[in-house]
């Protein structure tokens, strides 16, 4: 098995050698970190790794029949859970006719929304609530994951033990945006599990974009225990299909497909999804919310302009109302996970929309 130090001064071999190349020609650069990933990786890497390089290289990983590609599926953070009604029942004995459905952020994975030991997903457990948690490729085009979410989903509720009268998603980040598409694509395709959607809660998710200069430093942070993924920071020409469409909030296909429609039609914006109550739930590293460098920093990766969905000279307001937004101070992105003050708003906001307040 190869060393830790070994791998480490290959690993930065190699991101010298891209570095230099990457400007040239992005795709053989691409190309050659993924041929590296895939054979000179040991096999037993962490999920928390193979999150990592499925956001950072998603798309590349899949093109290569990656065996660390991040498949998506519904899991309970056990097993993964099958789309089969036989098989789902004898998995979930004593699920519920409510679902909470916890769609994670950006690099990460299902396994990570228990944070430093709170998971918003179990927390709701306990008012009746079966937690259920989807993973998925975060390095794919946001609208793939976005349809292919919807799809699964009409699958999942067909299958479910018992009839289900409420489903919540909660979603963190990118989560937030992969289940605006999902919606976006179960209108289209006329799916029935929107009938059900009855409360959906963003955390931090920049529904205008986040800038690309906080998503480097945030990947900074994340991979710095990983000393063969350290460099990749450094490389920000070379980015996935995923992380160019969270830097803009793209969730439609022709948001990224720019040949496709003209300049006027992808003005035009895929709203909240109607019928459903839609929370938005942001933060603030400072504690001063009239301090606009505050508000343009936000919890350190997504301005607080952008986790509201408020309006751009390019983009209308989401229209979120004022009492379904909630701003938090000294909380960063990751914070947004397991601070007390978010699980108490988002407990409220599930609960006085329950179907048992009907």
């Amino acid at each position: 098995m190869i060393s830790r130090n070994n791998l480490s001064q290959k690993f930065q071999s190699l991101m010298g050698e891209l570095s230099s190349k990457v400007a040239e020609n992005r795709v053989v650069a691409k190309e050659k970190l993924c041929d590296f990933i895939e054979h000179g990786l040991p096999p037993g890497q962490s999920e928390a790794v193979v999150a990592t390089l499925n956001g950072l290289i998603g798309d590349y990983l899949v093109q290569r029949n990656s065996r660390f590609v991040q498949e998506m599926v519904f899991r309970d953070q056990m097993q993964t859970l099958s789309l089969e009604p036989e098989i789902l029942s004898q998995q979930l004995t004593r699920c519920t006719e409510r679902i909470v459905l916890c769609v994670h952020g950006w690099c990460m994975n299902d396994v990570q929304w228990k944070w430093k030991e709170h998971d918003h997903g179990r927390s709701l457990g306990k008012y009746g609530y079966t937690p259920i948690y989807l993973r998925y490729n975060t390095g794919q085009h946001i609208s793939h994951n976005g349809e292919s979410f919807a799809q699964m989903l009409e699958q999942l509720i067909s299958a479910w033990p018992c009839e289900v009268r409420e489903l919540v998603i909660i979603g963190h980040s990118m989560g937030g945006l992969v289940t605006r598409s999902a919606c976006h694509f179960g209108q289209q395709h006329q799916h029935e599990w929107l009938s059900v959607l009855r409360t959906f809660v963003t955390l931090g998710t920049p529904h205008n974009g986040a800038p690309l200069a906080q998503l480097a430093c945030w990947i900074d942070n994340r991979v710095g225990e990983a000393p063969y993924l350290k460099m990749l920071n450094k490389l920000s020409e070379i980015r996935s299909s995923g992380t160019k469409d969270l830097s803009q909030g793209y969730i439609r296909h022709n948001d990224w497909n720019t040949l496709s429609e003209s300049e006027e039609q992808l003005l035009e914006r895929a709203m909240l999804p109607d019928g459903v109550m839609c929370y938005a739930i942001a933060s603030c590293l400072g504690h001063n919310l009239n301090d606009d460098k505050n508000l343009r920093l936000g919890d350190g990766l997504v301005p607080v302009s952008s986790a509201l969905g408020e309006s751009t000279k390019e983009q209308q307001a989401l229209n979120y109302p004022e009492e379904n937004k909630w701003v938090g101070v000294g909380i960063n992105h990751l914070d947004l996970l397991t601070h007390p003050q978010v699980t108490g708003i988002l407990e409220q906001w599930v609960l006085s929309n329950t179907v048992d307040n009907a």
